[in-house]
């Protein structure tokens, strides 16, 4: 033995391992003389052990075996030694038992098989069949090795026993019929059947069958037994086949709840039982104060709830709020458990988000197709994305509305030699109006930009042909980077922008993270797109003030009635809003040469000044409690 293998070990610890030993070593540790029926069996085992003791805080005893080469003081002597025959009078059986010494071949309807399998334990008489079936776990014991059906060893033993219980399953309240054997032409006095842990009404009582009444409690899948006397049966399932309502869970229909905005909640209510329901009701309640109930029809076994009974709009105030809902609270509906039948929730209510913004460029439309490439900090970026951002350290393009496209790949045409680009748009990206971005309306957006209007024609000129195919947009260009300044146009939906194109700017729709609600000379007032591809803002409300005058732009921001503005870099302001050390002051310096100030309130968070494209995160803003 290796010191790694001693471990501590506790003294029903070392017994259980000697029992289990004397279990392995079976006949070697008895031996019969069937002509003279006699039988020697080593009568005591002692064991000295060398060990050391422990005692722990809860006083329990530890003990370990000494490590070879090692010596302790204290001795551990354990002796096991038989039991006398005389002593196992409380044990005996009774005169009447009708077992014998006689061989298990005298047993009614025992096959070789079985003999043969009792003989592997140990069993070779119906004597030695009454001492190793003394009790309910023996019977047990000797079945699982033996695989003898319990039953059977009971009919051999004469103790009652049940084979089967019809129906096998039903309803509480209802009559069921225990076939077995060995359970007294009379019912015996104090004898019960136990359905579930609860008592059965005996309506009928014989030999091989008793009827019984099964009792109300009787819920789900159980055992049933009897006790004779002080005998008991063995154990049969019967399951109760009732209705029952389950509320699995109240699920909230956004990920935040502003206030004093409708928001849905809806029940999930299930059927688990055996048995279709009656119609019943339904509750909601909001902070303890219940509402009228509510109908709702029955439910199929295994079915779940489709009602509109089930779903809520509810409208709560800034805080904490408890919205509870209870399913048949007239209790008309059996069930096993009628705690399950309702559920509350927790539900935090966060007050609107509402940001401020400045920037000294006035845009009195917001077209993306005709007021060509911006600036990142521009509002252009919150209602419209393309199919790319800038970002990474260099400015590259990574996806937006596309999820990938591929490397520029050589085309000759018509012995030029030409290029193509394939973008695949992604699958979850929709405009405002709640349609789909899809293929054609990149097409249409790219066409437009080689319009003579549009700002963007001198790089559009160069995309010779756009072709689709589902969600797959191929560009031929006329060289491998053609494609790279175009990549953060904003795209626009087609049957929008053709309805109106002389008006849409005022009636803007995009893919962005913000929806235009107002248009005005001085200011832009937009609200989170909750569809938004990215994720839901966080922000609720954005409104962004457009001041031209510079000056009037920095008072502003003094007084704090903005939490950030864009403003053309100067000096002097710099150093004003710098001296007041409530903002954070970022110089930024355009792909277009042009030199930015921003300025941030340290409470406006996520929002990266320095980032290529402001509006590629801006879902991510939020404020500071």
């Amino acid at each position: 033995m290796s010191t790694q293998d001693n471990i501590e070990w506790q003294l029903a610890d070392v017994v259980d391992a000697i029992a289990a030993e004397v279990d392995r070593a079976e006949d070697t540790l008895l031996l019969k003389s069937y002509s003279r029926k006699v039988t020697f069996s080593i009568k005591k085992i002692s064991l000295d052990a060398e060990v050391t003791l422990r005692r722990d805080l809860e006083g329990r005893l530890f003990f370990k075996a000494v490590d070879p080469g090692q010596t302790s003081d204290t001795l551990l002597k354990l002796d096991f030694a038989q039991v006398l025959e005389s002593q196992l009078a409380g044990l005996r059986h009774p005169m009447e038992d009708t077992t014998t010494n006689g061989p298990l071949a005298r047993l009614p309807g025992i096959t070789l098989a079985e003999i043969r399998a009792l003989n592997s334990i140990g069993i070779y008489s119906v004597d030695d069949l009454l001492r190793y079936t003394r009790t309910s776990s023996m019977l047990a014991e000797v079945s699982r090795k033996t695989d003898i059906p319990e039953t059977k060893l009971r009919d051999w033993r004469g103790l009652p026993y049940f084979t089967l219980a019809r129906p096998a399953r039903g309803t509480p309240g209802s009559t069921v019929v225990l076939e077995g054997g060995n359970l007294g032409l009379v019912r015996p006095a104090g004898s019960v059947v136990m359905f579930h842990g609860r008592e059965a009404q005996v309506l009928e009582w014989s030999p091989s069958r008793v009827t019984v009444e099964v009792p109300l409690e009787a819920r789900g899948a159980g055992l049933v037994f009897a006790v004779l006397g002080t005998t008991p049966s063995n154990v049969i399932a019967w399951e109760s086949t009732v209705p029952d309502l389950l509320v699995e869970e109240l699920r909230i229909g956004t990920e935040v709840v502003f206030a004093d905005e409708l928001f849905d909640v809806e029940a999930l209510v299930a059927n688990p039982g055996a048995l279709a329901t009656a119609a019943f009701k339904v509750q909601w309640s909001v902070n303890g104060n219940p509402v009228a109930e509510l109908p709702h029809g029955p439910l199929e076994p295994g079915q779940r709830s489709a009602e509109s009974s089930t779903r809520r709009q509810l409208q709560l105030g800034q805080g904490t709020h408890t919205v509870r809902f209870l399913a048949d609270p007239e209790g008309t509906v059996p069930g096993e458990d009628l705690a399950r039948r309702a559920f509350t929730r927790t539900v935090r209510v966060r007050p609107r988000q509402a940001l401020a913004l400045g920037d000294f460029r006035v845009l009195s439309r917001l077209d993306p197709l005709r007021a060509g490439p911006m600036e990142s900090s521009s509002l252009m970026g919150l209602v419209f994305r393309g199919l790319g951002r800038r970002d990474g350290p260099q400015g590259e393009h990574v996806p937006d509305l596309a999820e990938a496209w591929s490397a520029p790949q050589p085309v000759d045409v018509g012995g030029t030699r030409r290029y193509a680009i394939t973008a695949t748009l992604r699958g979850d990206a929709h405009f405002h109006d709640g349609t789909p971005v899809t293929a054609e309306d990149v097409r249409f957006s790219f066409q437009r930009m080689r319009e003579q209007e549009s700002p963007w024609r001198p790089w559009a000129t160069r995309v010779l042909d756009v072709t689709l195919q589902g969600r797959q947009v191929t560009f031929l260009l006329d060289a491998p980077d053609a494609l790279t300044p175009l990549l953060s146009a904003g795209i626009v939906p087609r049957a929008a922008y053709e309805a109106d194109p002389a008006g849409f700017g005022l009636k803007p729709v995009g893919a962005g993270p913000f929806v235009v609600e107002r248009l005005n000379p001085d200011a832009v007032e937009l609200r989170a797109f909750r569809a938004y591809f990215r994720g839901a803002p966080r922000l609720d409300r954005v409104s962004v003030a457009q001041v031209s005058d510079l000056d009037r732009l920095g008072e502003r921001l003094e007084q704090q009635e903005l939490l950030a503005a864009v403003m053309p870099y100067d000096q002097a302001w710099f150093e004003r809003l710098r001296d007041l050390g409530e903002w954070q002051l970022t110089r930024v310096v355009t792909p277009y040469g042009e030199e930015l100030l921003h300025v941030q309130s340290p409470v406006l968070l996520e929002r990266q000044s320095q980032a290529r494209d402001l509006g590629g995160g801006a879902h991510l803003w939020y404020l500071r409690d």
